[in-house]
């Protein structure tokens, strides 16, 4: 079989959230104010000044804190309606990142470079890797740093920039991450950087702790299987490989693309492996024919069949 190539919009590896950063527990804030209500409420029967003092510059700081939250909430669920909305067409895309270009020069935020990254990923690959290598990691707010490395080094490892995107996974800190959808992209991110780099074993562990099998992870099932397909490869555990390469071909033969692409970076056999597994599939090797039939005398269509 000729070597297959994805299309210009594949099915890549799932991003992280689009607007990723903390989530408001209003449960917790409701036990804080009851805290603090408590607190005031002490301090005044016991008719102290200074605490009462104490108490009423905490409340104008913690007012103020609040306010901050509260906007910067407010701005990513900005942010997420428009990734919702840019998925609704190219058109809408375009659109999206026209807005979050317009944003990033007027506010700086780095939520809007990632999002606008995420998007350009659909389109233009070395776009998305423009962008990304433009942010400037010092400049990135401490609650967001995980995400952005992780973010930078799932597209490095599409890239093949594979010694990049190990140095970013050794910095990520899985516990830091409180969504567990997001946590677990990330995990895939790791686990395919280190079983890429030669850390086979802490590769292995963390798959094992972030399974493609569990329906929790659900939502990174594709870049956890990218990641276990390498461990497994790594381990000489072909069979294991191709059981999850058939996997993926079901869910979308179109994910295989990484594999048998130009400067996919990954061994020959491993593409040929992936070659194979294609070609095997129904549906792929019917869309393989189709797209390959203008070029194709008949004694070639015959053998594909």
């Amino acid at each position: 079989m000729a070597e297959t190539s994805p299309q210009k919009n594949a099915p890549a590896t799932p991003s992280p959230a689009a607007a990723p950063g903390m989530m408001i527990k209003y449960r917790n804030l409701v036990i804080a104010g009851a805290v603090f209500i408590a607190l005031w409420a002490m301090a005044i029967a016991s008719r102290s000044s200074g605490t009462m003092i104490f108490l009423a510059v905490l409340t104008v700081v913690l007012a103020g804190f609040g306010l901050y939250t509260w906007r910067w909430y407010q701005k990513q669920m900005s942010l997420m309606n428009l990734a919702k909305r840019a998925q609704e067409s190219p058109e809408a895309r375009k659109a999206a990142i026209a807005e979050l270009t317009a944003r990033e020069a007027k506010d700086h935020d780095v939520t809007s470079t990632l999002m606008r990254a995420q998007l350009e990923l659909q389109e233009d690959p070395e776009k998305a890797v423009a962008t990304l290598d433009s942010i400037d990691m010092k400049k990135v707010p401490a609650m967001l740093l995980n995400e952005v490395r992780g973010m930078k080094a799932q597209v490095y490892l599409v890239k093949n920039r594979v010694d990049e995107a190990a140095k970013l996974a050794d910095e990520i800190q899985l516990s830091q991450i409180q969504q567990p959808e997001v946590r677990s992209v990330m995990a895939a991110a790791v686990a395919e950087a280190w079983a890429r780099t030669g850390k086979v074993k802490e590769a292995r562990d963390l798959i094992e702790m972030f399974s493609p099998d569990d329906a929790t992870y659900a939502s990174a099932r594709v870049p956890l299987l990218f990641a276990r397909i390498f461990a497994n490869w790594a381990d000489s555990k072909r069979d294991l490989v191709r059981k999850d390469m058939i996997a993926m071909c079901k869910e979308n033969f179109q994910y295989l693309g990484r594999f048998v692409m130009p400067n996919s970076g990954v061994r020959p056999e491993m593409q040929a492996l992936a070659q194979e597994v294609l070609r095997n599939d129904p549906t792929a090797r019917k869309a393989i024919l189709e797209a390959q039939a203008p070029s194709m005398n008949r004694a070639q269509r015959r053998a594909m069949k």
